[in-house]
């Protein structure tokens, strides 16, 4: 009895370089908003008003900003991660391919894949 054809897997390098440096841009507009925010939220100070709600909301205030904050931290965080590890399977899978630090795919020697599949821009 014989098997049939072997299903393999086969990473494409430049995709997920691709995703790695727009998950970088995404962290990039990510940060400079964080910063706005907080920037925003300093210069505001307390916008709630000195009326009797306005205090009572005050109180809560600085929990409601630490809660906000680190939110976004921790999204951060998790694209940081997501970034690294298409970046580091990139190259892991390069190196495995035996492209080395070059992963240059233009030598005579590299192996040909035929046409590479597309992949969609989004996420």
């Amino acid at each position: 009895m014989t098997s049939g054809p072997q299903q393999g897997y086969r990473a494409v390098f430049s995709g997920l370089r691709t995703r790695s440096s727009q998950a970088d841009a995404s962290l990039d507009v990510l940060i400079e908003i964080r910063n706005y925010l907080s920037d925003t939220f300093y210069r505001e100070g307390n916008p709630l008003g000195r009326d009797q709600y306005g205090e009572e909301l005050a109180k809560n205030r600085f929990k409601v900003e630490d809660a906000v904050f680190g939110a976004f931290d921790t999204h951060l965080d998790e694209l940081e991660y997501l970034r690294d590890g298409l970046r580091d399977n990139a190259r892991n899978y390069e190196d495995a391919e035996g492209y080395g630090e070059t992963g240059d795919l233009s030598s005579p020697d590299a192996p040909s894949f035929g046409d590479l599949p597309s992949y969609s821009e989004g996420w």
